[in-house]
């Protein structure tokens, strides 16, 4: 058998934990990861939950440690093209080899994990193993329950939180925060993104509640936009009030992500960070948020004609897209869209109604999508365009954008379609189906 074939092979016996289906809870992960030696406390971490915006501030608050010269991993989830992406450690993702270690390594204690469970604890041994000092830890779905949990952080950092995953998390948006903020401990300072007020008040008890510090954005500090394009944002930095400081960490410094979301991202992100490592170089800082590329996010793919890919998967990230794509491009877009079957497409659609030129609806290849036929149910049988394989889906809508200069195509509704449109135009991949978060 060849290290390829091998590698496929104890992936997809990872694959099937997926009929284990979701159980939230940890005690499954705790006695596997004692048995383990506890991996997850041989480094410092930094936790971060959400509903929208959880990837963007990881990858940006790994990028600050690892400028300042730090020994760092970042785990996150889902991925796009290939399972590897989940597990970083110093810029260079796990390789197929050191997967096929964990694996062996876990299985004997891994019969009742589920599928994220499982990864999850690959990533924390892995981190142990590669000896790294911090670790940069994305929730899956949760918070409290949430696999990631058992970690207990230098700070918890909570992104904007909407309505999603109801079956599991709670019904209403004071139900899905009171699970999030479950990742607040004793103590331990807790960053906010700003939220809505439903959302505001529980977590501000629940910081009472463990006496933990908690800094909100909007409210303690602030980013202030000076310019966007598509190329990225420039933005000032107030961490501590909104009075201008002569510290030059606060002035012009530049993001490669774009997006008025980006601006409290990379906020969040910055204040989170200097209260972990308050002995920051500050030339670091800016060399550290250059460094910052995040795939699927308002990620231009042409400019001739131009396309954008965008993984908002909900009508909170959908209006957030909105907004910012009106401010950086007269055109009106094709949107070729696909989602899962739990998300909100009726309000997802509607968000797009007076914006864009045509949508085009398509499926990927994986079993959670929603299908035309459903989609129509949905819609009381309203029509909308449909071409079932995202990759002629994109073409189409690129042949569209030839002949008319003044629209352009977005493709956005689900992780699962930019990652097969990627993967179809060439980039690299194994087992992107693999991309389930649980």
């Amino acid at each position: 058998m060849t290290k390829r074939m091998k590698y496929k092979e104890l992936i997809n016996e990872l694959y099937k934990k997926r009929t284990n289906g979701i159980k939230l809870g940890l005690n499954r992960v705790i006695s596997v990861l004692e048995k383990l030696g506890n991996p997850h406390h041989s480094f410092k971490s930094i936790h971060i939950a959400g509903t929208n915006g959880k990837g963007s501030v990881s990858k940006i608050i790994y990028c600050l440690i690892r400028a300042q010269g730090l020994s760092v991993g970042l785990f996150t989830s889902p991925h796009l093209t290939r399972f590897t992406e989940r597990i970083i450690v110093n810029d260079i993702e796990i390789s197929e080899e050191e997967v096929e270690h964990l694996i062996e390594k876990i299985k004997p204690f891994s019969d009742e994990l589920t599928f994220f469970e499982y990864v999850t604890v690959m990533a924390l041994q892995y981190f142990k193993e590669k000896g790294i000092e911090y670790a940069v830890i994305e929730t899956g779905m949760g918070g409290r329950l949430d696999a990631t949990n058992v970690v207990n952080p230098l700070i918890s950092v909570i992104t904007n939180i909407g309505l999603d995953h109801q079956e599991f998390l709670g019904a209403d948006l004071a139900s899905i925060a009171k699970e999030k903020a479950g990742i607040i401990k004793n103590g331990i300072p807790v960053v906010s993104s700003s939220q809505k007020k439903e959302v505001e008040k529980v977590i501000i008890k629940k910081a009472e509640e463990m006496e933990s510090p908690l800094f909100i954005y909007d409210r303690d500090f602030i980013g202030v936009l000076k310019s966007m394009s598509l190329e990225g944002i420039v933005f000032d930095f107030y961490p501590f009030s909104f009075q201008p400081s002569t510290s030059s960490l606060q002035s012009n410094l530049f993001l490669p992500l774009t997006g008025f979301h980006q601006l409290e991202n990379v906020s969040v992100a910055l204040k989170a960070f200097i209260n972990i490592y308050p002995m920051y170089n500050e030339n670091a800082i800016k060399e550290g948020l250059k460094n910052v590329k995040i795939p699927g996010r308002l990620e231009i793919i042409y400019d001739k004609p131009l396309a954008v890919f965008d993984i908002a998967h909900n009508p909170d990230a959908a209006e957030v897209l909105i907004k910012s794509l009106k401010t950086l491009t007269d055109k009106k877009p094709v949107v070729v869209f696909a989602m899962m079957r739990d998300k909100n497409v009726n309000e997802f659609i509607k968000c797009f109604e007076n914006y864009a030129y045509k949508m085009i609806f398509t499926v990927p290849n994986y079993e959670r999508a929603l299908t035309y036929k459903e989609l129509l149910k949905r819609l009381n049988d309203k029509k909308i365009d449909f071409v079932p394989e995202p990759l002629e889906a994109f073409r189409n809508a690129i042949s569209l954008c030839k002949n008319n200069s003044d629209i352009y195509v977005l493709c956005t509704g689900s992780a699962y379609l930019v990652g097969e449109i990627k993967e179809r135009l060439g980039e690299k991949t194994l087992h992107r189906s693999l991309g389930e978060i649980l």
